[in-house]
């Protein structure tokens, strides 16, 4: 039988020497905080790539509304859990031109499947926070009555210094189905990812007396896992 042959020299295939994670950028010129797209584009197809390993890095600031001043540790302001998500009205994927892929008001349907996905603790008091994700425990924005409202402010206004500034990691399993359905590496294919920005008033979470706030994106880019071919 041949698997008893323990004689047979091991075959070494080198045509992939190295599969690490390269940063993707949006197009030129793009605007991250005007209404519109942000499309973010991999061209190159003699490429190996494994997306439904990807994730996206958000980069920013939640300042306030009136002077873009930084939000104080008292003000009763943060994101809304999942709040990355509910800055952008449609997110879609395409391959060379075919769209595998697209969820409108990713806001609302990234949360319904995350408290499916991730229904206990563990998640939002492990690693959760690190993609905005910790659940409210009351319907107002409350330090002491709202357990993740309490959380997210702490996370995003007491912690950083400067006060406000933010880098969230999402992985694009949270956003795409196919993610979950198909997790095999790509190869020969055009890649383009669209996001359509909204405004902040879905993804901020406050109470009355807080300034109206406003989120301001630095930076987002695109980490896939890719390899060009050896």
């Amino acid at each position: 039988m041949e698997i008893l042959n323990i004689t047979q020299k091991p075959e070494t295939d080198e045509s992939i020497e190295e599969y690490a994670y390269h940063s993707y950028e949006p197009i030129t010129g793009t605007n991250l905080n005007n209404p519109g797209e942000i499309r973010i584009n991999i061209e190159t197809q003699d490429l190996f790539t494994h997306p439904s390993n990807s994730y996206l890095v958000f980069d920013g600031k939640l300042v306030k509304n009136a002077d873009d001043a930084a939000c104080e540790n008292a003000n009763v302001i943060s994101l809304t859990n999942n709040g990355l998500m509910h800055l952008f009205s449609n997110i879609k994927y395409q391959l060379s031109g075919q769209e595998i892929e697209r969820v409108f008001h990713p806001g609302q349907a990234t949360t319904m499947l995350g408290i499916l996905k991730y229904p206990g603790n563990d998640f939002q008091k492990s690693v959760g926070l690190n993609q905005l994700w910790y659940k409210d425990t009351g319907a107002t924005a409350h330090l002491q009555n709202n357990t993740g409202g309490a959380a997210r402010q702490i996370y995003i206004i007491q912690k950083p210094d400067p006060n406000g500034t933010f880098s969230f990691r999402v992985s694009l399993k949270h956003i795409f189905g196919f993610c979950d359905d198909y997790d095999k590496v790509v190869y020969g294919f055009k890649h383009q990812l669209t996001l359509v920005r909204k405004g902040d008033n879905d993804a901020i979470f406050r109470n009355n007396a807080a300034d109206a706030g406003k989120v301001v994106l630095t930076k987002l880019s695109w980490y896939v896992q890719s390899r060009i071919k050896g």
